[in-house]
């Protein structure tokens, strides 16, 4: 099954509405071996790689949520 991990960040000094973004980690395609089960058990890690490999969002942002989406998914705005 394709399975795409979509994240939530939200800046650390935003409080106010449009602070949080919605950004697609990594789906089947980019992560072969990801699967629903293994996103939804520890995507933890993979999470983690995908901020180190964004510096825009390594120092100011934090993950608010994510979630597992069966099939091919694509953000519709912000968060």
């Amino acid at each position: 099954m394709f399975v795409t991990v979509a994240a939530v960040l939200c800046h650390l000094s935003g409080l106010a509405v449009g602070s949080c973004v919605e950004e697609i980690v990594t789906d089947s395609n980019m992560t072969p071996e990801i699967t629903f089960q293994h996103c939804i058990k520890g995507a933890q890690a993979p999470l983690a790689k995908w901020m180190n490999e964004h510096p825009v969002y390594r120092s100011s942002w934090r993950i608010e949520r994510y979630k597992c989406v069966p099939g091919h998914y694509e953000i519709n705005g912000r968060a």
